[in-house]
């Protein structure tokens, strides 16, 4: 079976695939079947790229940032974790408004 991506990483490629992979002609990353002769061919737009390392990234990134979450955790603990309501109201009204000027 052969598989081509073109602009790969083949290296990157081994590592995500877990099994070796490695370079054919004309940039097609190619993979040794026991069935000789079968051809199966592949072409990734560059938008399912994107998604790809976007969903990369994702996985890669903490689930929960806790150097902003141990001071709340820490003054909710100790009963003194206060909320401006007024603060709540400005940044309510800021969204409002990002996303009112954004569909404009």
């Amino acid at each position: 079976m052969v598989t081509r991506i073109k602009n790969v990483d083949v290296g990157r490629l081994n590592r995500i695939s877990g099994s070796r992979v490695s370079k054919a002609k004309g940039g097609a990353v190619s993979r040794p079947t026991a069935k000789a002769g079968r051809k199966d061919d592949v072409d990734v737009s560059s938008l399912s790229r994107t998604i790809g390392l976007a969903g990369e990234a994702a996985q890669s990134a903490p689930d929960v940032r806790s150097e902003l979450v141990a001071p709340i955790r820490e003054a909710l603990a100790n009963g003194k974790y206060e909320v401006s309501s007024l603060d709540i109201a400005d940044k309510i009204l800021r969204q409002v408004l990002m996303e009112r000027k954004r569909s404009v």
